[in-house]
């Protein structure tokens, strides 16, 4: 293997990806927690204005967000695995010229 080359050619793709992983790790436990929060609302038969304090406040516990937290760790890993192959299929079928590198 020729290390040099081979991170010439991935060294774009893995910059991105520390940016997007946490993006996507954020955004979907940040997602599955908001409708996690309204379902347990609805079931309740809360308001959508009722927060998570209001609720606690009334006597009523609000879900645990640790299932949010796991599908957002399973959302990367799952990301992690297409960005690869994405990133595995592009440099080899692209010439070095298509992927510079500064």
């Amino acid at each position: 293997m020729n290390w040099p080359q081979i991170r010439q050619r991935y060294e774009r793709w893995f910059q991105g990806w520390l940016v997007l992983a946490p993006i996507v790790g954020f955004g979907s436990t940040t997602l599955v927690k908001n409708q996690l929060y309204r379902v347990w609302k609805v079931t309740h038969g809360l308001t959508d204005g009722i927060s998570a304090a209001e609720a606690r406040e009334q006597g009523l516990v609000p879900p645990d967000w640790s299932g949010a937290a796991w599908y957002g760790g399973a959302t990367v890993v799952v990301f992690t695995v297409f960005y690869v192959l994405a990133a595995r299929t592009w440099a080899s079928h692209t010439n070095d010229n298509l992927t510079p590198h500064d």
